[in-house]
């Protein structure tokens, strides 16, 4: 339903109308603050260009449900309105897990018809929310964008019941984490954070985000699946399921799960994903070099025992590992001994206690991040993200050069073929490891694509490969690894806005059990992505402490017409923070800005060179 509303000459609103007799008037509606549709045109009423003129006029869409039964998660518009530039507020009636019951509204030909103004505020009492748009031409616009947004199963026949997750590993803070809770909360779910002592999230301002928090040792050494299961059993209320987004912690909240016999995947395969060369193991067909040696003195053995040729640039890489750290591509066998050195040493001494190495060939070809959920060992959702060339994929690069994103681009330049191709493999390598259920965010390249990175309107992108195409093998993909998890928060983010798919929701509701509402909440917007998304991250160029407070806010300040285009953005290195420049092994960045356009690519990663060009911060 769609209401158009027009301002008194005063600018007043929410009064009752009288006539000459002081009665009220038959068509006139009483805005109570308290009922959510009266709150939301009273406090609406005001934005218009020019307040307090007759010509004011202002639209809005009341969302009234045509079936009964059960929201599936109680901030629905606003999420699946997330980046529609029509929409002023978009503003939700429900509570977790309410019960929606349609109201019956007469129709044009039905003698109640003219009852209609009465029967409003029966009528918009069963709205599960409204939208203010710019103007009322939009109105049509938006009729549009709920078909593509709102198509899917999001009215339960049946209630979801209540349950309660808990999730290992809170994150660093809350700009690092603000959708997880978001979503838990809007899922009708009960949160209990176990965490160490201390942890933000245990007491202080925003301890409402949970019920509970647990504080327990998160090292992860042999005792940690003991130490989350008498977490669990301690509580004194019933968990339902437990999660974690945390690499170094998945394999043992699995292991937790399976004494506890809560759902889960098998920790076997997780105990897999998490090992890169066991991953490659599994691959099938693979004509490349993959071996795995203990530590330097055990690569030394083997280099001077009549060990094969290698074929220059290998990439060598801790076996468990996260982030790129401690990742090099190396020319020469004194790199080669350096670099696994450096990645032997990265978690001999952490609880993990591991140091060997993984040594293979070097792969060219687009690199791409790729997101896989599945459900019953069905793929529901993929999608795919160009990762961009970084330092390390340079020809001649230094072997201290890092592997670190530069931009992610969403969705892929890459012929449809070759992403059917990406998807048929991983679908392949993630049964293989025996995973049935769950988000899986992928990392690999395909080999003899037709596409390669060149220069492209003065930027570098994606390009057609017009090399000699009789020479050309058929395309192939390559793994780097497999994530049992969602991709990282920008990732997460990044998606969520580009797709309609929330990750960290699919997450918990896989972890508790409750595969109905995953399978609805995985269906993407009808007609694919909404726009071109452009993850610029912002290096650190060199070590020191950071002066600037702030500097994304303070570039945004500085840039207004980017700012408009800034769908996402945080700042990792704040004032005072260590930078480690660019040969840092370990993931860091100052920060990030998602940036996108409706128009095309080309003008998405305009304006991402353009942040990379004029972005600037001080170091002490």
């Amino acid at each position: 339903m769609t209401i158009q509303c027009q301002t008194d000459a005063d600018g007043s609103s929410g009064s009752r109308k009288t006539n000459a007799n002081n009665d009220p008037e038959p068509s006139a509606i009483y805005l109570d603050s308290k009922v959510p549709w009266c709150n939301f045109i009273a406090s609406n009423l005001q934005r218009s260009d020019q307040p307090g003129t007759q010509d004011d006029v202002i639209a809005i869409k009341f969302i009234l449900p045509q079936s009964s039964g059960f929201c599936i998660r109680s901030d629905l518009l606003w999420w699946r309105l997330a980046g529609f530039d029509s929409v002023v507020v978009a503003q939700d009636f429900l509570t977790p897990r309410q019960e929606i019951i349609p109201v019956n509204i007469p129709n044009g030909n039905s003698p109640h018809a003219k009852l209609l103004p009465q029967l409003l505020p029966q009528i918009l009492s069963g709205a599960i929310g409204a939208i203010l748009v710019k103007d009322h031409s939009a109105l049509v616009d938006l009729e549009y964008e709920l078909d593509n947004r709102l198509s899917f199963p999001w009215i339960s026949p049946s209630c979801p019941p209540l349950r309660r997750v808990a999730w290992v590993r809170g994150r660093y803070n809350m700009d690092h984490s603000k959708r997880i809770w978001e979503a838990a909360k809007s899922l009708g779910l009960a949160l209990v954070i176990i965490d160490n002592e201390g942890h933000w999230l245990q007491d202080g301002k925003w301890a409402h985000l949970r019920e509970g928090f647990i504080a327990t040792n998160l090292d992860a050494d042999e005792g940690l699946v003991d130490r989350l299961v008498s977490a669990i059993r301690g509580y004194g209320k019933s968990i339902h399921g437990i999660t974690t987004v945390s690499n170094k912690r998945m394999v043992a909240v699995s292991k937790a799960c399976e004494k506890l016999d809560l759902p889960t995947e098998p920790s076997e395969s997780f105990v897999i994903a998490s090992d890169k060369y066991r991953s490659r193991e599994l691959e099938l067909g693979l004509e490349v070099t993959a071996f795995r040696v203990q530590d330097v003195c055990d690569l030394k053995n083997r280099l001077s025992n009549d060990f094969p040729t290698l074929q220059y640039p290998m990439v060598v890489k801790p076996c468990i590992g996260w982030g790129s750290e401690c990742v090099s591509k190396v020319y020469t066998e004194a790199e080669l001994i350096q670099a696994v050195e450096r990645a032997s040493e990265r978690h001999r001494t952490s609880p993990i206690q591991r140091g060997d190495v993984m040594i293979e060939s070097y792969i060219d070809g687009p690199e791409i991040d790729a997101n896989v959920v599945l459900l019953n060992g069905e793929i529901v959702f993929f999608e795919i993200a160009d990762d961009f060339p970084s330092l390390a994929d340079k020809e001649h690069n230094k072997w201290t050069e890092p592997f670190q994103e530069t931009y992610m681009v969403f969705p892929s330049r890459l012929p449809q073929d070759e992403i059917d191709i990406v998807r048929r493999s991983l679908h392949k390598t993630l049964i293989r490891q025996g995973f049935k259920n769950g988000v899986f965010n992928c990392e690999g390249r395909v080999r003899n694509s037709l596409m390669r990175y060149g220069v492209s309107s003065g930027m570098e992108d994606l390009v057609e490969d017009k090399s000699d195409m009789t020479q050309r093998k058929t395309p192939t993909f390559y793994l780097h690894e497999i994530n049992a998890r969602p991709p990282g928060y920008y990732g997460t983010v990044a998606s969520n806005l580009t797709y309609g798919i929330d990750y960290y929701a699919l997450n918990m509701l896989q972890a508790v059990g409750d595969m109905e509402r995953y399978y609805s909440l995985a269906q993407p917007f009808m007609r694919g992505p909404q726009w071109w998304l452009v993850i610029a991250m912002i290096p650190e160029q060199e070590e020191g402490i950071m002066k600037t407070e702030d500097a994304c806010i303070e570039f945004l300040r500085k840039s207004e017409d980017i700012k408009v285009f800034v769908a996402d953005y945080m700042t990792w290195k704040r004032g005072g923070s260590r930078l480690q420049g660019q040969n840092a092994s370990q993931l860091s960045f100052v920060g990030f800005f998602s940036v996108f356009s409706r128009k095309g690519r080309q003008e998405a990663l305009k304006l991402a060179n353009r942040i990379k060009r004029e972005f600037t911060y001080e170091l002490e």
